[in-house]
């Protein structure tokens, strides 16, 4: 065994028998040029490239025209689910509303009943209607009776004249239950439901928006990126074709071209990820962008357009964004909203602590004529009526003071919420300025740092051309060059996420409404060196 470089093998390894090594290694054995020139070229052909026609059961979007983000907004309005399914919210709440108004139907109750034969044989009907009305408490009823027939002596009452008896009557609440009781608090609660869904719609149609807003920028972002791709693979392609005429002609060896073309195979491997991600895009962003019967549509690439430039935020952007967040958020308003129940039920809390007070006045009126024994001359050709005061109170009132602690306590949780929830709406707002404003210096760079990648591959390539660098050399600057190009749309891709983000934090972000759109400049996309 020889030591390399006149090394010292360790002990124990040398073997004694075997000769003597020679003070040099032997120079290695080099093919002839000819076989050098000859040795093997990789198949370079390019990769299939599906796009979103390969994914199996796609519904593909046709249209030409380049797809915007007030196209994909204005179909998650029209058409995504789940912001249908929210917004069935209205239909629950009506159904809740109307349900609490069945506490003021007027009621209606029949009977009749027939006795025979028997030692006493009667035949009896009656019909009675009962009304509770909004206003002050007040029930009504009123109704009518018949009674034919033998009655025995201790159901006397039962009997009625020939044209039967009408009677009818008044129920007024004086304390409990005259401004407010618990039929008039559900129905005040249910109107307040009502409104109630309209901030959760909201809440929700923001958030859907966003995350479409997100997808929309991301399928964008893959568009370029496959871009990116292509141009770096189309580098490496045509430098193929001057190397082979190189090592046909001597000039290089045949082992730069290899190289080169190992450098096609793993540039192949990118586009074919930039393909995937083209089509994840798009399949995410089919969740938002659907065809009028509600379909989910993955766009084809046709439909992409560069990202934007960059747009610098200023000062006026932000505040401009805190005041409408302030003013327009859904959480105020469902903070409000559900602060108005409360105090609905504050409200018949208190009344519980007022004693029950009510005024009566019935009277009931026989109607043609008849005889019975207790009816006096007139027979049952009778008149009456009655008024009454009924008075019932819980001597300690604990169910009623105990309802009134718990709902004072509920009332400073939400206003302490609703003190929070103007911190956490200033503090999201200022998130995502802070994360466009950084967004946007993030972009600065990394498009700064790709003019210098593209300044130095340029220069590189220009050095291969005069002979003075090799393969190796170009492909290093050219990848760090394509890592720079990445790196830049990536930082665009996120200052417009970023501005989706500050949009659907001041609730502006809307189909009619292009925000900082309107300032965009898209930028030159470059043409294959």
């Amino acid at each position: 065994m020889s030591c390399a470089r006149g090394q010292e093998p360790p002990l124990g390894l040398i073997d004694p028998a075997a000769p003597p090594a020679a003070a040099f290694p032997l120079p290695e054995v080099l093919p002839p040029p000819a076989a050098a020139r000859r040795a093997v070229t990789a198949d370079i052909e390019p990769p299939v490239v599906a796009n979103v026609q390969a994914v199996p059961g796609a519904v593909i979007d046709e249209c030409p025209d380049p797809l915007t983000l007030a196209d994909v907004l204005r179909s998650v309005l029209t058409h995504y689910p789940l912001l249908q399914a929210v917004e069935r919210e209205r239909g629950v709440a009506a159904g809740r509303f109307q349900s609490a108004q069945g506490a003021f139907d007027t009621n209606v109750a029949m009977a009749g009943n027939a006795l025979a034969p028997g030692t006493y044989e009667n035949y009896r009907s009656d019909f009675g209607l009962t009304q509770q009305f909004m206003t002050g408490g007040i029930s009504a009823f009123g109704g009518f009776r018949t009674g034919f027939g033998d009655f025995p002596t201790y159901n006397l009452a039962q009997k009625t004249a020939n044209a039967g008896e009408f009677r009818g009557g008044l129920n007024v609440p004086l304390a409990r239950n005259r401004d407010i009781d618990r039929a008039r608090a559900t129905h005040a609660q249910a109107r307040l439901d009502m409104a109630l869904a309209e901030p959760a719609i909201e809440r929700s149609r923001l958030d859907y928006m966003r995350s479409a807003a997100r997808a929309y920028w991301f399928w964008q972002g893959s568009g370029e990126r496959f871009g990116a791709s292509e141009r770096v693979l189309q580098l490496a392609i045509d430098r193929d074709e001057q190397l082979e005429l190189k090592v046909n002609a001597g000039a290089v060896a045949n082992i730069e071209r290899v190289d080169n073309q190992q450098n096609i195979a793993l540039r192949n491997g990118f586009l074919v990820q930039a393909d995937r991600g083209v089509q994840q895009s798009a399949i995410e962003l089919s969740l938002f962008h659907r065809d009028p019967s509600g379909r989910p549509l993955l766009a084809r690439r046709n439909r992409m357009r560069p990202l934007p430039q960059p747009v610098q935020p200023s000062m006026a952007v932000y505040e401009q964004a805190v005041t409408r967040a302030l003013r327009s958020r859904p959480e105020f308003q469902r903070l409000s909203l559900q602060k108005e129940k409360l105090l609905v039920e504050r409200r018949l809390a208190a009344n519980q602590m007022l004693p029950g007070i009510d005024g009566q006045i019935l009277g009931n009126q026989d109607a043609g004529y008849g005889k019975s024994p207790l009816s006096g001359p007139e027979g049952l050709d009778r008149q009456v009526l009655q008024a009454a005061v009924v008075f019932q109170l819980p001597a300690q009132r604990r169910d009623a003071r105990g309802k009134l602690q718990t709902l004072e306590s509920q009332l400073m949780q939400l206003d302490r919420q609703l003190d929070f929830a103007h911190d956490q709406v200033r503090a999201e707002v200022q998130d995502a300025y802070s994360m466009l404003e950084r967004a946007f210096e993030f972009h600065r760079q990394a498009a700064k740092r790709l003019e210098l990648a593209r300044t130095v591959a340029d220069a590189e390539r220009e050095q291969l051309r005069l002979g003075r660098s090799d393969v190796l050399r170009v492909t290093i600057r050219e990848q760090a060059k394509f890592e720079a190009d990445m790196l830049e749309i990536a930082a665009r891709q996120e200052f417009w996420k970023a501005v989706s983000d500050l949009r659907a934090a001041d609730t502006s972000l809307a189909p009619d409404n292009a925000g900082m759109l309107d300032e965009m400049v898209l930028p030159v996309v470059p043409e294959l060196d």
